[in-house]
């Protein structure tokens, strides 16, 4: 059954139409609602894709431009652009952080595959080794935790 068909108004025996029902949930994605119908997939596959965070990228985006006015010698240090941005300096250093990021983490972000639990909130409690394949394995291991 196409979709056409399964949304297409029906008729009763006194001749009334009669519209079909399709039930659906809400599910809670960080500070927005999505719609789920569970006649076009199941709930569990919608639930348990992670979405893209938004916070999450565009604090990537932030602390990669920091880092390339940094090193273009516009900006001489995190103090200085937390001065600019009115932000605490370790506020800026949490973000720069973002930088040393594993790139296929980075990825997984930019694409909205990470971990559910993965958020920038994790970043700024969460110390991480300098060594990208170590990162992996220190993200899976204390997201699990909880």
């Amino acid at each position: 059954m196409n979709v056409e068909q399964q949304h297409a108004p029906k008729t009763s025996a006194n001749g009334a139409e009669v519209l079909p029902f399709n039930p659906i949930s809400f599910k809670q994605r960080g500070k927005r609602k999505m719609v789920i119908s569970t006649n076009a997939e199941s709930v569990e596959m919608h639930v348990k894709k992670p979405g893209t965070n938004s916070v999450l990228i565009n604090a990537l985006a932030k602390a990669f431009y920091w880092s390339r006015l940094i090193e273009a010698g516009i900006i001489k240090s995190g103090s200085e652009i937390a001065r600019k941005e009115g932000v605490e300096p370790s506020s800026v250093n949490e973000l720069l952080r973002l930088t040393l990021l594993e790139p296929k983490i980075i990825e997984s972000i930019l694409n909205g595959t990470q971990p559910p639990d993965l958020s920038i909130q994790w970043f700024t409690r969460n110390p991480l080794p300098a060594e990208w394949h170590k990162q992996q394995i220190s993200i899976h291991r204390s997201i699990k935790k909880y």
